[in-house]
């Protein structure tokens, strides 16, 4: 892959790693991770007359996840408050 890439410079080799750090590669490596994380939530209920809904939401990276947190925890919190109980 990429990390093991080596540059000629002026006589000596030099690995990728060397040349940007180990802090560099964490620091690329950990922002990698973050931004492509990403989240799927469901939540089936069910009301005592048998009617049923489903709550979903899905995101990518820490913004859209949070956002899709928030989208689902009101759709069961709403559903809840209306006599509707999860099922699974």
């Amino acid at each position: 892959m990429w990390m093991h890439d080596q540059i000629q410079h002026e006589g000596t080799v030099m690995t990728f790693t060397s040349k940007i750090g180990i802090r560099g590669l964490y620091a690329l490596l950990c922002v990698l991770m973050v931004s492509t994380t990403g989240c799927a939530l469901s939540t089936k209920s069910v009301n005592d007359k048998g009617d049923k809904v489903e709550c979903t939401a899905n995101g990518v990276g820490p913004i859209t996840g949070m956002a899709a947190q928030a989208t689902h925890d009101s759709c069961v919190s709403k559903y809840k408050s209306e006599g509707y109980k999860e099922v699974s």
